[in-house]
């Protein structure tokens, strides 16, 4: 008798892409976060426009045909969200703030609840809540969540980025910004995600991938610009921790896009969702 039997919010969903049956199909729901209701229809073009940002970037884009992608409006009380730093406080749907562990770009919620409540109207494999703030920022955990706001300048660059942490499970190459868990990393055991490594175990990464004539580690000169290598640097970590090219949508926001070792891998998971 624990066990609920009420009727969810019937909340309104608007497909943005289909192109086929959900169980051969990589599924997004895009959630709205800081729309008030008559802000739906800016919603629905927010949620068409990050979606088109995702496909103008490889993998994406040759492999748009295995997305389908559903926006669900669930509207707030008050636009916008929380901005602790700056003592602004907005009454929102899914309590969305920036300034998560006191860093003043990262944007979470962690009402997660809600968020599954919402995301349940569509199938999903990930959710993407597209915060309605013109401010920089996001965040992303994988197989969990992505999130980002929708009016930036950086706004595609950081929607992909994120996406990637969150689909893929792909690591942060950057080591030079601020971070709120420096030394994360334990260099004695190879870390998880597929872009980074400690050289521990090197052979189940990107190994393969490199060419014999590229010296391992691989410096960051001009001439390795295009090679996949070994550049130390990543991971938060200026020393102990390796990456797979000179730069890449992992790493910044100046990248062409993903590195080849970033796309290979995001692949992979999409043939898991596809095959």
């Amino acid at each position: 008798y624990f066990i609920l039997d009420e009727k969810p919010d019937k909340f309104e969903t608007v497909e943005i892409l289909n192109n086929g049956k959900t169980d051969k199909k990589v599924d997004l729901v895009i959630l709205a976060e800081g729309y008030c209701d008559f802000e739906k229809e800016k919603f629905i073009e927010d949620a068409k426009r990050v979606s088109d940002y995702l496909f103008e970037e490889e993998p994406f884009k040759s492999e748009k045909e295995n997305f389908n992608v559903q926006a669900v409006f669930t509207p707030s009380a008050e636009s916008g969200t929380d901005i602790p730093g700056d003592h602004i406080y907005k009454n929102t749907h899914f309590n969305s703030k920036f300034y998560t562990f006191d860093l003043p770009r990262y944007l979470t919620t962690s009402d997660m609840k809600a968020v599954y409540d919402a995301a349940a109207v569509a199938p999903y494999d990930h959710i993407y809540v597209l915060v309605n703030s013109a401010r920089y920022g996001g965040g992303g955990f994988y197989n969990f969540v992505s999130v980002c706001t929708a009016d930036n300048e950086l706004t595609k660059e950081v929607f992909v980025h994120e996406f990637g942490h969150g689909f893929t499970g792909l690591a942060d190459e950057y080591y030079n910004s601020s971070v709120a868990y420096e030394d994360f990393y334990n260099l004695d055991i190879e870390p998880w995600e597929p872009n980074i490594t400690t050289m521990v175990s090197f052979d189940t990464k990107w190994k393969s991938m490199v060419d014999k004539s590229t010296p391992i580690p691989t410096p960051r000169k001009e001439k390795h610009k295009k090679d996949v290598g070994v550049f130390e640097g990543g991971g938060y970590m200026s020393k102990g921790i390796y990456s797979p090219y000179m730069d890449c949508r992992m790493k910044s926001n100046i990248a062409d896009g993903f590195c080849p070792v970033c796309e290979e891998s995001i692949r992979k998971v999409i043939r898991f969702y596809t095959e």
